[in-house]
């Protein structure tokens, strides 16, 4: 089973975070965790906040263990430039290119041997056998329209005051 995180608009260039992502790549998750910690790189945090919150995907919504967990993936692609000027000598300016980085981390993973046997047997619920007295039948009018014989309780509307009406909250 796939688990992909993603982490869009990072402001860290790609080749900066892409140096960072090479010491990860391949190990299993808690094993990049560690080595992320030590890393020195302004990339390492933002990657430690991803790889945690794909674990946490990973546990929660797809019911997976994590020590079967592997990184399989890790893509780092550049995002918009932001483009800005800095003033130079003489009267010119040069150029400046904020970069962004989109990241897509991808781990895989096998499904919890205990926890997929329960999920079958919450979603095989017990079959209901009802007495021929108790199904409801359903008649048609002459315009061809479905009635159902048990029909809902009709519920009275509200019926909004005039000074509710008069001094409402937002103007029309």
């Amino acid at each position: 089973m796939k688990v992909i995180a993603k982490l869009n608009y990072l402001h860290i260039s790609p080749r900066k975070v892409r140096s960072v992502v090479g010491v990860v790549k391949g190990l299993k998750p808690k094993e990049a965790l560690a080595q992320l910690r030590f890393v020195p790189n302004r990339a390492s945090e933002p990657l430690f906040k991803l790889i945690k919150s794909a674990i946490a995907n990973a546990e929660n919504n797809f019911s997976l263990e994590t020590d079967s967990l592997k990184i399989s993936e890790f893509k780092v692609d550049g995002g918009p430039v932001f483009k800005r000027f800095r003033p130079g000598s003489r009267g010119r300016s040069s150029p400046l290119k904020k970069k962004t980085s989109h990241v897509t981390l991808v781990l895989e993973g096998q499904r919890a041997a205990t926890s997929s046997r329960k999920n079958a047997e919450e979603k095989a619920a017990p079959i209901k056998e009802v007495a021929a007295d108790e199904v409801k039948t359903v008649r048609t009018d002459k315009e061809g329209r479905r009635e159902d014989i048990f029909k809902a309780k009709h519920i009275p509307v509200k019926k909004t005051g005039f000074v509710k009406k008069m001094f409402q909250r937002k103007s029309i």
